[in-house]
């Protein structure tokens, strides 16, 4: 089965949505929520917002950040994301998966199962520590 329902499964992936100021600040929630093991992977991107703020329409750039995490982590997340935001009023959005493929899975609960701390690439390269076809991991998992 390529496809895990979400029924079959307590620890459904989620993906929590937040708009950032910058890019910088984008990466520095994603980056610390990673490495605090809330999430598993952050994406981010450019987007141009309008909303009123004080009554007045806004026209902002801002950066999207996604966190992909696990369904019993959300509140957790939520809250981290909440504490170091910029915003006064962060929107923070929570979209629940219907499914995810099973090797994606796999490697989510195991890697958000150990309480171990990451290796920063410099640490890894000391202990040469590679993956299995002799170098890092940049952009593909096979």
């Amino acid at each position: 089965m390529f496809i895990e329902n979400k029924k079959t499964q307590p620890k459904n992936l989620i993906f929590v949505y937040t708009t950032c100021a910058d890019r910088r600040e984008a990466q520095y929630i994603g980056l610390s929520a990673v490495e605090s093991k809330l999430a598993i992977s952050a994406d981010s991107w450019p987007i141009n917002s309008i909303y009123p703020w004080k009554g007045v329409i806004q026209q902002v750039d801002q950066y999207m950040l996604m966190l992909n995490t696990h369904k019993y982590l959300s509140d957790k997340l939520v809250e981290f994301i909440n504490e170091i935001h910029s915003y006064s009023t962060p929107m923070i959005v929570e979209v629940e998966t219907t499914g995810v493929n099973f090797a994606y899975k796999f490697w989510m609960d195991s890697i958000l199962a150990n309480k171990d701390r990451y290796l920063s690439k410099k640490e890894a390269k000391k202990q040469k520590i590679e993956d299995e076809e002799g170098v890092y991991h940049y952009g593909k998992l096979k």
